[in-house]
């Protein structure tokens, strides 16, 4: 009996042996998971920090240069806003609104003069244009970019495309039947 007990502790003890073992590996690559896991949360941190200040960049750019054309075509009361939001799976969302004495309009949503929508789109579409990768051609083709704009603002128009163009540094092709924006061209070609 005495024998059996022995034999029992004995194989007790090597089993602890192995147990204390195993916990000891486990512990130590518990550790280094644990590492791991804060090491990839800092890198998570780091690249929602810079992909923040890069949206925060873009954003700003992108409010300025349409704000700019809207103000120089329709005077201080207009501004442009991008809204980022996130869904259900945490992607992001762009919604971009014309904004009359702090007034938010959403284009897609809102009755907005066809004049001052086709500002923003104009100015919008430069804007993007000059935030392709790799580097886009320096020239953007146009089709009567302002067929609605009234009559009466087209010389600020004049002066916001040679303003954004200059800006941006992008060379325009304009299809247009409107004179006082053939005026500002440097080089006319009718057909």
């Amino acid at each position: 009996m005495i024998e059996q007990m022995y034999i029992a502790l004995t194989h007790a003890e090597a089993e602890l042996a192995i147990a204390l073992k195993t916990y000891s590996s486990n512990r130590i690559a518990i550790a280094k998971e644990k590492k791991w896991i804060e090491l990839e949360q800092m890198c998570k941190s780091v690249i929602i920090k810079v992909g923040q200040a890069t949206q925060d960049e873009i954003k700003d750019y992108i409010e300025d240069s349409v704000t700019f054309a809207l103000q120089t075509v329709y005077g201080s009361q207009y501004h442009f806003v991008v809204q980022f939001s996130y869904d259900k799976r945490d992607q992001s969302e762009v919604t971009f609104f014309l904004s009359k004495n702090g007034k938010l309009y959403e284009p897609r949503k809102d009755t907005i003069s066809g004049g001052a929508t086709d500002v923003c789109a104009f100015s919008l579409r430069m804007v993007l244009y000059t935030l392709e990768e790799p580097d886009p051609s320096p020239v953007l083709i146009l089709d009567e970019p302002f067929k609605n704009v009234s009559k009466g603002y087209i010389p600020f128009v004049s002066e916001m495309v040679t303003e954004l163009a200059k800006m941006l540094e992008l060379q325009l092709i304009i299809s247009t039947h409107t004179d006082e924006i053939i005026e500002l061209a440097d080089n006319i070609i009718y057909l």
